[in-house]
């Protein structure tokens, strides 16, 4: 967990995508010997979340399992934020279509943040639900920024060298640039062997209609494998994005 992240509400999180990853019942002792918590904070942590009526405790069991009250909460995103509903059904039919990982991201400030996985299987250190990547350094970011001005980007390149740790390397402004208008032209970003050694992305940008928010769609799998298939991942795709009415 993030050290800005208080503490308790980032478990609360981190108990729900628990949830959303395992898809059934879990108990007390599963969920801290999962998440690595203290026993007792655990349950103190699960019987306020069902007090709160997000989850449900099933006593004979002694399980948890989330409430239908969790879905009406975000209930809306899905119809107005994910392209009318269909952005989760995009998803799958681009891993159906690919027989790659698919992941959902978003640009978060100066991060990109992942957001949604599809299908992880064989795949070793490949980002997770909630994993944050430099925005400037991952193809999922640099997508991103092929929808925005280049006056805005020189910003955010000037903020981000001001702002980074002395370890950590300044954006080279003229090669970012270079990268995003490239995808600008082709109409998607693609990259191998970037943060990732031995794995390769392809990304797409799409729209939340009515709003200048975006999120973008990447395919990610092997260097060699996705190299040798690149023009059908992206014919594929492209296919889909139209179908789903999400261009």
């Amino acid at each position: 967990m993030n050290d800005s992240v208080v503490k308790s509400v980032g478990r609360v999180f981190e108990v729900l995508e628990l949830f959303d990853a395992e898809r059934v019942a879990l108990s007390a002792t599963s969920i801290a010997r999962t998440l690595k918590y203290p026993a007792s904070s655990t349950v103190a942590l699960l019987k306020s979340m069902v007090q709160l009526a997000y989850l449900t405790y099933d006593n004979a069991e002694r399980t948890y399992f989330p409430t239908p009250r969790l879905a009406l909460v975000g209930a809306w995103l899905e119809k107005d934020f994910f392209v009318d509903g269909h952005l989760l059904e995009l998803m799958n039919d681009i891993a159906a279509s690919t027989d790659e990982s698919i992941y959902l991201s978003w640009q978060s400030d100066l991060e990109v943040h992942y957001i949604r996985v599809r299908g992880t299987e064989g795949l070793q250190s490949t980002p997770t639900v909630g994993t944050r990547a430099p925005l400037f350094r991952s193809i999922a970011g640099l997508t991103a920024l092929s929808l925005k001005r280049d006056v805005e980007i020189v910003k955010m390149v000037e903020r981000l060298n001001h702002q980074r740790r002395k370890h950590e390397p300044q954006v080279d402004l003229a090669t970012a640039m270079e990268q995003i208008r490239r995808f600008r032209t082709q109409g998607y970003g693609v990259g191998y062997d970037g943060i990732l050694p031995g794995y390769g992305s392809l990304a797409w940008v799409v729209r939340q209609k009515g709003t200048s928010r975006s999120l973008v769609i990447s395919v990610l799998g092997a260097t060699e494998r996705l190299k040798a298939k690149e023009k059908a991942v992206v014919q594929a795709v492209k296919a889909a994005i139209q179908r789903a009415g999400a261009a």
